[in-house]
């Protein structure tokens, strides 16, 4: 069973297609990178598999289980996401 697996998985915002019919499968070990252009849908992908995004269409599953509301604590459990930008902690000190 894969660790990661998307099938179809694609996001629209209005007539923009962020992420067109994705499929992927990540099995438990494998090192795997990430890497496009900007627009490419790859931060859209890692939020919707962080349960930050819910997906137009198409499944997406970590360890089995469906990404969506219904397990986002369980899939939470399992993931850790840290973007690049934290927008909210920019005045935050060490000792808070």
């Amino acid at each position: 069973m894969a660790m990661i697996q998307t099938i179809n998985l694609t996001k629209r915002y209005g007539e923009l297609i962020a992420l067109s019919n994705l499929n992927l499968e990540i099995e438990q070990g494998d090192a795997f990178g990430f890497i496009g252009p900007n627009g490419a849908g790859k931060t859209t992908t890692i939020k919707i598999l962080s349960t930050l995004l819910k997906p137009t269409w198409g499944e997406a599953r970590i360890d089995g289980l469906s990404v969506g509301p219904v397990n986002a604590r369980q899939v939470r459990s399992i993931i850790g996401y840290v973007p690049d930008f934290f927008g909210s902690y920019e005045d935050m000190v060490v000792q808070e």
